[in-house]
């Protein structure tokens, strides 16, 4: 009976096993790695009504981002430091991040996780990734921008 046993578990893990490692397969990657996707010109003007405020948001390798209302202004209109906490690629080759925004004393620091996927090309992100363990447009605050 104990043979028995023993067989029937092994079968069991020789199949279950590589299923339930295949699905939470994931790597982490150091920060340098994540910023090099991170780190660039994002814009979704589908997001806006108007066509001259289009929302230009640039990361910047030195940790700070800019927001800029639209393609033409000369300075930003909204500046902010952000610290990756946390970074790994799935099994699907997209990029995820923890980052944390700081905007100034005014504001809290929130809390984001970050997908880039579509081979860098497309950045997902909502807020609170503790309550959000991952990336779903119907969250909000849900954000979608492209690699400008």
């Amino acid at each position: 009976m104990k043979r028995k046993k023993l067989v029937f578990v092994g079968l069991v893990m020789l199949f279950v096993a590589p299923i339930v490692l295949a699905e939470d397969q994931k790597k982490e990657i150091s920060v340098n790695e994540a910023m090099k996707c991170f780190c660039a010109n994002w814009i979704n003007p589908a997001y806006y009504k108007s066509e001259f405020f289009t929302g230009i948001k640039i990361m910047n390798k030195n940790g700070t981002w800019e927001w800029y209302d639209n393609e033409t202004s000369e300075s930003p209109t909204w500046e902010g430091r952000y610290e990756i906490e946390k970074s790994w690629v799935d099994k699907d080759g997209n990029v995820w991040l923890h980052v944390i925004f700081d905007e100034g004393d005014a504001f809290p620091k929130k809390y984001a996780l970050v997908k880039i996927s579509d081979a860098g090309k497309t950045l997902e992100l909502v807020y609170d990734y503790k309550a959000y363990p991952t990336v779903d447009p119907e969250t909000w605050p849900y954000f979608i921008m492209y690699r400008k």
